[in-house]
């Protein structure tokens, strides 16, 4: 799974299943390109959400609708809810704030989703687990930025959001 050294740097699915289905996302969603885009569910509207720390279950990942879209409204995106894919999401390295950088030793540890403008991984405080990281290169710099390190990543299994009607 490693990154071409001369193509520019992707973040979104890398290996897995591309089918997915239409969601709406909530209003006022910031969706980035160079960032991670994995979704919970608003349990009022159903609409799809930009993941934060504090989420507890995730639904998948959104695809769409290309580049940077700061301000959603009554935007439709394609779900990505493979349980095997793969995603590559920027990782947050600054030796003040977050003391563990990528290495081979993280190879299916879990992470935490953090975000603050963009979404990333943070392998230094596991509260939530919600990714497992399969792979990855070192962050070099300091700050999130679109050509340095990032995580693979897998949704953690526990923490998909599997819908179901009791009885």
């Amino acid at each position: 799974m490693g990154q071409d050294p001369k193509a520019p740097l992707k973040y979104g699915l890398i290996s897995g299943d591309s089918r997915g289905q239409s969601i709406d996302v909530s209003d006022s969603e910031a969706i980035y390109a160079a960032s991670g885009r994995f979704v919970d569910r608003n349990a009022s509207t159903g609409k799809a959400e930009i993941a934060s720390a504090a989420s507890t279950h995730l639904i998948g990942w959104l695809e769409g609708p290309g580049g940077d879209n700061t301000s959603t409204s009554n935007v439709k995106c394609k779900l990505l809810t493979g349980k095997s894919n793969v995603y590559r999401i920027p990782l947050a390295y600054d030796a003040s704030s977050y003391t563990v950088n990528y290495s081979i030793a993280l190879k299916y540890e879990n992470c935490d989703l953090l975000q603050s403008t963009r979404q990333y991984g943070n392998p230094t405080v596991v509260v939530k687990g919600h990714l497992v990281i399969v792979g990855g290169l070192a962050a070099t710099g300091t700050t999130l930025c679109a050509t340095d390190g990032y995580l693979d990543v897998m949704i953690h299994h526990g923490l998909w959001l599997d819908l179901g009607v009791g009885e």
